[in-house]
């Protein structure tokens, strides 16, 4: 009944008849949702607005249900998990991709409050002129902070939404004592976190920068920020790098590895930037799309490389007895050495097979030394290219300390299977020497036996290879 009259009385009826606020509110909020959708631009303001009334806090809600219809919610991810550890189990084979991890063409075509740009189609358009906005701003930021973030994405502000959590030269300040706010027993403390604020939480802000595609511009907020920052400014550069670090977090548990890698290079991990590179690789859908990526991880290793040779013994001694060490802490220089000479192998295997040879991962020997899969792989790999490129095959067979004679006497039976004498032959000259004589004759026996029992033939001139006496 309230709802029915509330309309046509002012905010002094309101008060004269004492009616609660909270309830004011919530009818008239309740009414406005119930009408047809009007066209803002051609109706007359009154002058008398609930906007400009201090006693009527709650009424910032109403560009919220007026806009509702403005908002467009980012489809769930719906990924399978890659890995527990992104990193160093690298890496388990992708059977889908985040749908968020869309073309940067868009995203970077927008800068950073052009919700107008005609490249940037599936964005929000707020019909908030700049004054109303900034109304909305400071009655928010008054009496609803929480609700803030929301509505600047909504409206399309996305750079405004970045910089509530990071002010030029400032650090936001942390959440006030809600008067409203359930209280807690004092002997469970919850942990405090560091990086609250009134607005929410840097999850909350990734959240938002995922769901309205303004990642891009979340990057160019941070590396404006880290540039711009004085080195003398402790507090600013702890809240920033903490920030950063938190952001890693959130894209890597959430399988977004091309924000990943942008947010790894702003903060100079270039180690973890090259690891994350490996895992780009992996979910690379063309060739060149994989050189790319597997280049950009060796520059990466090479400049993690100079780096610690730079800082000497002393990131050794810091860093030793660490628990719970990130990525960057867990690989030695000697392990930096190491996936740097595998890029090289890696590039070279990408450029022996075509797209048309199936998804980049399944050419790929990363992953786990441990799991039978990526060993299985790498078997793989190496048969096939015994074939394409014996040299290759070859240092891929003892870089990985791969079981030669299984995969040279798969190869001998496969040929044998097809009968491709001129290949099988020069096949035997490229691996004799390679291995001792009775290793040489189980390959051999393994095309002996297809001619034998596939093709019911009697190879004589293989046979006639054979070093051992009891043929």
């Amino acid at each position: 009944m309230l709802g029915k009259i509330l309309p046509k009385i002012g905010l002094s009826t309101i008060h004269l008849y004492k009616i609660p606020t909270f309830i004011a509110n919530y009818e008239v909020r309740s009414t406005f949702k119930d009408l047809p959708p009007v066209s803002t631009c051609h109706t007359k303001p009154h002058p008398v607005t609930i906007f400009h009334s201090p006693r009527a806090p709650s009424a910032l809600f109403f560009p919220t249900c007026l806009y509702d219809h403005l908002a467009r919610s980012a489809p769930t991810i719906l990924d399978d998990s890659l890995s527990a550890d992104a990193y160093l189990n690298v890496l388990y084979m992708p059977s889908t991709f985040p749908r968020s991890e869309r073309s940067r063409r868009a995203l970077e075509s927008a800068s950073s409050n052009s919700i107008y740009s005609p490249d940037f189609e599936d964005g929000p358009r707020s019909n908030l002129d700049s004054l109303r906005y900034l109304e909305c701003v400071n009655y928010l930021q008054e009496y609803a902070r929480q609700h803030l973030l929301t509505f600047m994405f909504r409206h399309g502000h996305y750079n405004d939404g970045c910089m509530l959590f990071f002010p030029t030269n400032a650090v936001p300040p942390p959440p006030q004592p809600s008067n409203h706010g359930v209280v807690t027993s004092s002997s469970s403390p919850q942990r405090q976190d560091l990086l609250a604020t009134d607005y929410g939480s840097i999850d909350d802000l990734c959240d938002m920068c995922i769901g309205y595609g303004a990642m891009s511009v979340l990057e160019e907020v941070i590396s404006t920020r880290m540039l711009s920052t004085n080195l003398q400014d402790v507090a600013v550069n702890q809240y920033t790098a903490a920030a950063l670090a938190r952001i890693c977090t959130y894209c890597e548990t959430h399988k977004h590895f091309n924000y990943l890698y942008q947010f790894q290079v702003i903060k100079k991990d270039h180690v973890a930037a090259g690891l994350c590179c490996i895992q780009l690789f992996m979910n690379s859908s063309s060739q060149e799309e994989a050189i790319k990526h597997l280049e950009h991880a060796k520059m990466h290793f090479d400049e993690g490389l100079s780096a610690r040779h730079k800082a000497g013994d002393s990131t050794k001694l810091v860093t030793k007895g660490i628990r719970g060490k990130s990525a960057s802490e867990k690989l030695t220089e000697e392990g930096l050495v190491k996936f740097s000479a595998r890029i090289s192998i890696q590039v070279d295997v990408v450029k022996s097979f075509n797209d048309s040879d199936g998804p980049q991962w399944k050419h790929s020997f990363f992953g786990n030394p441990n799991d039978p899969e990526t060993f299985r792989r790498r078997c793989e790999i190496a048969e096939t290219l015994v074939e394409k490129n014996f040299d290759l095959a070859f240092r891929l067979i003892y870089e990985f300390n791969l079981p030669a004679v299984d995969i040279y006497a798969g190869v001998a039976a496969s040929l044998a299977e097809r009968k491709k004498g001129g290949q099988l032959t020069e096949f035997f000259r490229n691996i004799k020497g390679t291995i001792d004589d009775d290793d040489w004759d189980q390959v051999l026996g393994a095309a002996i036996n297809v001619y034998a029992n596939r093709h019911k033939e009697r190879p004589d001139r293989l046979i006639d290879m054979l070093t051992s006496s009891h043929r």
